[in-house]
């Protein structure tokens, strides 16, 4: 039986039209600049990018042969990266590593009234409350929370803190 052949003119644009978009989505996740969408994008390419690694090595077979029948570097590379990727599913964080203080800080303002979070903000409750208003958010008192009135969605209450931030006084520079 002969390997399948993949027409290597397909092969390695494929491969590099994947990974340029992995990397990108992947380098804005770890920056936390990403949306919804980057992250479905970013998962579901690296199934894409696992198929288009296969065809390129379809395509390229022989010589992918050839650098495990010299030295034994691309051997030893392959060994180390699947030992990576399969321990990594057995080590867990360590007891008591909880969220993030930036991610607490969040959950602690989208949690706290509008009064408190406009004090957090520098500015007075009725413009705390139009900012919020301007950004699709109504509450119904003052101690109302952001998160209470985005009805737990992170990302109407991420909306929500942004637009706060935005209304806010400057600090002089």
């Amino acid at each position: 039986m002969t390997a399948p052949t993949v027409p290597r003119h397909w092969a390695t644009p494929v491969v590099m039209a994947c990974f340029t978009v992995m990397a990108a989505t992947g380098v804005l996740m770890f920056f936390r600049w990403q949306s919804p969408l980057q992250k479905e994008i970013h998962e579901w390419l690296g199934w894409g990018l696992l198929a288009a690694v296969l065809m390129h090595v379809l395509a390229n077979l022989p010589a992918f042969k050839r650098h495990f029948a010299g030295p034994r570097q691309a051997v030893a590379l392959l060994t180390v990266a699947v030992l990576v990727a399969g321990g990594s599913y057995f080590v867990r964080p360590a007891d008591g590593k909880g969220p993030s203080v930036s991610a607490l800080a969040v959950q602690a303002l989208a949690r706290a009234p509008l009064h408190t979070v406009a004090d957090v903000f520098g500015l007075p409750v009725p413009s705390a409350r139009q900012a919020l208003a301007d950004a699709g958010l109504t509450l119904a008192d003052d101690n109302t929370s952001i998160d209470t009135a985005a009805q737990g969605n992170r990302e109407r209450v991420g909306k929500a803190l942004k637009a706060l931030a935005k209304a806010a006084p400057q600090p002089a520079r």
